[in-house]
């Protein structure tokens, strides 16, 4: 699902003339906000339940450099869901040249924002989170989903 579109800011660019790795982030914590909104967990969810989804684990592959004047999107994935977590990827393209620049995977949690404790999600929440999970994981993964940090043998 497509979440964001935007124009690389000139203030995003670093001494090396090229994106700074922050904004990566601020890209796509925009997206994923988005995205949240989107399945129904966004600000109107939080005022009428009580209860948040907060992040707790994430990891950002950079793979190519974005220089100013680049548009970027972001096309995001519900790749799971269980009672209490929801797992979620975000590829991050340069639609000037259509290359994919970064990756980003994350795990959430469903939290209770009275008690600050983890919760299940409400039944029928359950039930559409993953329906929708199950939809986008048919029409295929995106590359890359699991990677982990493997520093080269010597």
């Amino acid at each position: 699902m497509r979440t964001l579109e935007c124009d690389v800011d000139v203030d995003w660019i670093d001494i090396n003339d090229h994106m700074n790795a922050q904004y990566y982030g601020i890209v796509v914590y925009r997206a994923h906000a988005a995205f949240t909104d989107a399945l129904g967990l966004g600000d109107d969810y939080v005022r009428t339940t009580g209860f948040g989804k907060v992040v707790v684990q994430t990891a950002m592959t950079y793979e190519r450099e974005v220089r100013q004047g680049s548009r970027l999107a972001v096309d995001s994935w519900l790749l799971g869901v269980d009672a209490k977590r929801l797992h979620f990827f975000h590829e991050v393209r340069n639609l000037g040249d259509r290359t994919r620049v970064a990756v980003s995977e994350q795990l959430d949690l469903h939290v209770d924002l009275g008690t600050r404790k983890t919760a299940p999600l409400p039944a029928d929440v359950f039930t559409r989170l993953t329906r929708f999970a199950a939809e986008q994981r048919a029409a295929g993964q995106p590359d890359g989903v699991g990677r982990t940090i493997r520093f080269p043998r010597n």
